[in-house]
């Protein structure tokens, strides 16, 4: 299939949230514990004032790009430079990918190992794809978990291994696609395991794939001329991680990612020279503006009603002023007025 890259972003600072979100669903909030009192007094005050528990942390840079086909349909890819350590135990490379510019993205997590890098991943991916390499595997699983002695458990144990395996790695289905991962064991178990015995068929299956995967890292990194890998819980974390990864991996929409190795950040600073032939007016305006707040502060605004209705043979007077500012030259002026306009007396 032909793509083509299209470069999109480059982001050198991503700060995002690592806080829990308290109170969201699912998060099995004790209703028995919610203090009421605590609770709206916390969405009171100022506004910077939060129920939410906020981490901002910075991810390091991260790349964006779209991969189009030759029909012109493009996915979004948004992948970071850095390993991001999310709290699992291990930190992990994320992989960003959505079909549409409305939707979130959804990330693959790539396991980083010693040197901070996606290489024991990368060629544990392509081992699971081998199946020599799958065989090899499996026969050094057997070896370390069935004794010489029993031939017969070996044979159904390197059966069960193999066949993990190759559900694990994948095959096309009916429509072309890749069924692989947990899913296609899961799948597998559904189609040929009775309910009743599926619980305890899955935990040994899942045992099995786990020891099987393990000894498929150790071949590589043997290939590789490494050092074989400790039993250790970072160890088991890894795995753990690129387990789960292996199976994401399937259903990964493109078959490459690129990565963010190295960039030069180049500042600038930019000096700019403009004529604006309309100065004087803008200046003049600013001067107006400045005088009329002034003449807000001090000047006082006043305003005289006078209500005249007939009332026999002649007509009643009705007279009222208000002003902005109550003082006492105002309670003067509108007596003064009064007498004047309507010949009411002060009283």
């Amino acid at each position: 299939e032909k793509l083509t890259l299209e470069f999109t972003a480059l982001r050198t600072i991503n700060v995002e949230n690592f806080g829990d979100v308290v109170g969201a669903p699912g998060s099995g909030v004790d209703v028995r514990k919610v203090d009421l009192r605590e609770s709206v007094e916390s969405r009171l005050g100022a506004a910077n004032k939060t129920v939410t528990k906020k981490e901002l942390r910075n991810v390091g840079p991260s790349v964006s790009y779209k991969l189009r086909d030759a029909a012109g349909q493009a996915r979004e890819f948004h992948n970071y430079m850095l390993p991001v350590d999310t709290g699992d135990g291990v930190p992990v490379f994320l992989l960003g990918v959505r079909e549409n510019p409305s939707d979130p993205f959804r990330y693959l997590r790539v396991p980083a190992d010693e040197q901070s890098s996606m290489e024991e991943f990368m060629r544990l991916y392509a081992a699971l794809g081998d199946p020599a390499a799958r065989e090899e595997a499996v026969r050094r699983y057997v070896a370390l978990a069935v004794e010489p002695s029993r031939p017969e458990l070996a044979a159904q144990l390197s059966q069960s291994a193999l066949r993990a395996l190759a559900l694990f790695a994948g095959s096309n289905g009916p429509d072309g696609k890749t069924l692989g991962g947990l899913q296609a064991i899961s799948d597998f178990m559904e189609a040929n395991v009775p309910e009743a015995e599926r619980s305890r068929a899955g935990e040994v299956l899942v045992r099995i794939l786990n020891g099987a995967l393990f000894e498929l890292a150790q071949l590589t990194r043997e290939r590789a001329g490494l050092k074989p890998m400790e039993q250790s819980d970072q160890t088991q974390a890894f795995m753990t991680q690129a387990v789960l990864s292996l199976s994401d991996a399937q259903i990964y929409p493109a078959p490459l990612a690129f990565e963010l190795k190295d960039f030069t950040q180049v500042q600038a600073s930019v000096f700019q020279v403009a004529r604006a032939p309309g100065k004087n007016i803008v200046y003049l305006g600013c001067a107006l503006l400045i005088l009329g707040v002034f003449a807000m502060l001090y000047v006082r605004e006043r305003r005289v009603w006078v209500w005249v209705a007939p009332q026999g043979d002649q007509s009643h007077a009705l007279m009222a002023l208000s002003t902005n500012r109550k003082t006492m030259d105002g309670d003067r002026e509108f007596v003064q007025l009064a007498e004047k306009l309507i010949g009411a007396r002060p009283h």
